[in-house]
């Protein structure tokens, strides 16, 4: 019993174990830190997108007697990316 409890051979391998699990935890969080960032990144592109859309369009009606109106729509609405909390619209959109 009293040669086992001098023994310290394991001692140095659970030192090891625990430096390198330290360093491993370390990696995962920064690592995490990262993906969130470039999540938030990728849904911030894709919310610029969507904000830009425009959505105008303009069609020609013809009839079968020969004559033809054209109706449209311009999407006026004018959006700015100053607010960081979300959509500001500084102009209302149009219908002609």
């Amino acid at each position: 019993m009293r040669s086992f409890l001098r023994d310290d051979l394991a001692a140095l391998h659970s030192v090891e174990f625990l430096l390198v699990g330290t360093i491993v935890c370390l990696g995962v969080i920064v690592g995490l830190a990262e993906y969130r960032n470039a999540v938030v990144q990728e849904l911030g592109d894709v919310s610029g997108a969507l904000a830009h859309l425009d959505q105008s369009f303009t069609m020609t009606l013809v009839t079968s007697g020969g004559g033809s109106t054209t109706v449209s729509y311009v999407d006026g609405m004018t959006y700015s990316s100053l607010d960081a909390n979300g959509i500001v619209v500084t102009s209302p959109g149009s219908v002609e």
